[in-house]
């Protein structure tokens, strides 16, 4: 028979966690979707192996991207003036809610493209949202993240596309590309899955309204990894409402 190998570093142990029988039961006592779960620690054994193989660069690297702390994320319901997304090293930009006119510049594509994503520790408990908006082959433009109390996964993913709809419509903006790395939910909104779900329904219904007036609107799927900008808005609004309740 032969003997598992014991953990020598930080990384081998994170890697055994990572492989470990009682992931679920662990996910649980975090408060966390064993996904997210498996999620972070990936993150954090990649990081600790770029620290053990180069050290002073990785603090370098660390030092020139630390993101910066602010304790509130939003004012009220909706969101704050300006926020960050400093944790993948991606700037700052505007919160969309204090956005009254559409950013879209007068140069290049009219096209809003929007990356969303939804947050939920616990499937359902605290649930947030992370929006991105981009002009397509542009800049960025603005971003949103809130936490929007208890719910699944799917329907944080639902109420972050709704949100940002909400956005457009006000704005004005008649063409946009939604992208989202929730293979479920584009589906959905592309008509190959119905919509079952008494808690999706409504949500769903509340899109299908808000895009009735667009001219153009895609939903395409993306990776995890292309949609990592608002999945770090979507848990920075998680993380700041538990520290908020310290």
């Amino acid at each position: 028979m032969v003997q598992s190998k014991k953990p020598e570093t930080l990384t081998d142990l994170l890697r055994t966690i990572e492989r470990s029988g009682e992931l679920r039961s662990l996910a649980r006592e975090c408060g966390l979707s064993v996904r997210e779960l498996r999620r972070r620690l990936a993150i954090w054994r990649r990081e600790l192996a770029n620290a053990e193989a180069a050290p002073e660069e990785f603090m370098a690297s660390q030092r020139m991207t630390a993101p910066k702390v602010t304790e509130k994320i939003g004012q009220g319901s909706t969101g704050s003036a300006q926020s960050s997304s400093g944790d993948g090293g991606w700037p700052d930009l505007v919160d969309a809610v204090t956005l009254k006119k559409s950013p879209l510049p007068k140069e290049g594509l009219p096209i809003m493209e929007i990356f969303t994503d939804g947050a939920s520790r616990g499937n359902p408990g605290p649930a947030s949202i992370g929006i991105v908006f981009r002009q397509k082959d542009g800049p960025d433009l603005a971003e949103h993240c809130e936490a929007i109390g208890k719910a699944t996964n799917n329907v944080a993913e639902y109420q972050a596309v709704v949100t940002a709809l909400e956005h457009v419509r006000r704005w004005k903006v008649r063409k946009v590309h939604l992208y989202m790395d929730s293979e479920l939910i584009v589906r959905q909104l592309s008509g190959v899955y119905r919509v079952k779900s008494p808690d999706l329904r409504p949500l769903y219904q509340q899109v299908i309204f808000l895009t009735r007036d667009l001219t153009e609107f895609r939903v395409s799927h993306v990776k995890r990894a292309q949609n990592a900008q608002a999945d770090a808005l979507a848990n920075k609004a998680l993380d700041a409402k538990k520290y908020r309740e310290l």
